[in-house]
């Protein structure tokens, strides 16, 4: 939820900026901004700030604290850059040396690849042709604030729908299914947005209607993404490997983000800036992949199911033996 306010608010303030005072002067503000988190975050995280924030209410126990730590030898705080490349050297094998047993495992190999398959979509899709949608002078010809709103609407979804949709996924509708249905609900929503966008241009921008319930289901979908997949493999695996089994599962969420909007952009150029084509040949490949995420689900499902069964007739003959068995000894 705390994501997808962010989410919210930036696109509309980033849209009411760049038609206040122009595009440069936005992304000004917006590095200005990162260098100010980055300061702030230095001073605040545990892992980079070198001594603690001390307010004037709490000297009189810092005090102590410093005056103790400074006769302490401090030459073992100091390392060389040469260590701490091997160490980042050994990091990285040994998370690829828990990762490869991770992907052995056919329910941790499918709902990574999955993961991959949807932020490629999402960011060709979301990221890349849906700005150019909203924007294109022949079409909506939405402004900055216009694209903002937008964007803050879908987020709005998010933050009001996750507690909700979290619950329902939770107590009823399952993590592999939630899965399912959010990635159903995004590909119907890319393979309809053209039809709504020609729709609303028609009517000179006047009736959104049929925007705003095609991006609704969007965001409905994404809603039910945003926590089922980390939900979905926590399940999965014990644990002492739940951190590595998610820092895989986002990794490959990274690979799928960095190559869907450069190939997604790539299509549509090659294409003749056809972003109807490409937006809906980005359904066409979630559309694939979920279907074929489903399949493994339910071949997953079905094998369970024999095994249970064959479990119980074995149970049941086991014990039909030991009571033949035991009137035979009367």
């Amino acid at each position: 939820s705390a994501f997808a306010a962010g989410t919210a608010l930036g696109p509309a303030m980033g849209g009411l900026l760049a038609d206040s005072v122009g595009i440069s002067p936005t992304f000004y503000i917006v590095g200005c901004s990162y260098l100010g988190l980055t300061v702030v975050n230095h001073m605040l995280l545990t892992e980079t700030k070198t001594q603690p924030m001390i307010f004037p209410w709490q000297l009189p126990h810092y005090e102590k604290v410093l005056t103790s730590t400074k006769t302490k030898d401090t030459s073992s705080t100091s390392t060389s850059s040469s260590a701490s490349l091997r160490k980042t050297k050994t990091a990285i094998k040994n998370a690829l040396g828990q990762w490869i047993p991770l992907l052995s495992d056919d329910r941790v190999r499918n709902v990574v690849i999955m993961n991959g398959f949807y932020w490629f979509s999402l960011s060709g899709s979301q990221m890349t042709l849906l700005p150019l949608m909203l924007t294109d002078p022949q079409g909506l010809a939405m402004t900055a604030t216009s694209v903002g709103k937008v964007y803050m609407g879908m987020s709005l979804v998010q933050v009001l729908g996750n507690p909700t949709l979290a619950k329902f996924v939770d107590s009823y509708l399952g993590k592999g299914p939630a899965i399912v249905g959010g990635c159903t609900l995004i590909s119907s929503a890319m393979v309809w947005l053209p039809y709504a966008c020609q729709y609303s241009a028609s009517t000179d921008g006047n009736d959104l209607s049929m925007l705003a319930y095609t991006l609704g289901i969007w965001a409905l979908g994404s809603t039910m993404l945003s926590t089922a997949p980390v939900a979905y493999i926590s399940d999965t695996v014990d644990e002492t490997k739940r951190a590595q089994a998610i820092a895989l599962l986002r990794t490959m969420g990274d690979v799928g983000f960095l190559l869907g909007a450069s190939t997604t952009g790539a299509l549509a150029d090659w294409t003749g800036g056809n972003l109807d084509f490409a937006m809906q040949s980005s359904a066409g490949l979630l559309c694939t992949a979920t279907t074929w995420f489903a399949s493994r689900q339910y071949y997953a499902y079905y094998n369970n199911l024999q095994q249970q069964q064959l479990s119980a007739k074995t149970t049941a003959a086991t014990r039909n033996d030991k009571d033949e068995g035991a009137k035979g000894s009367k």
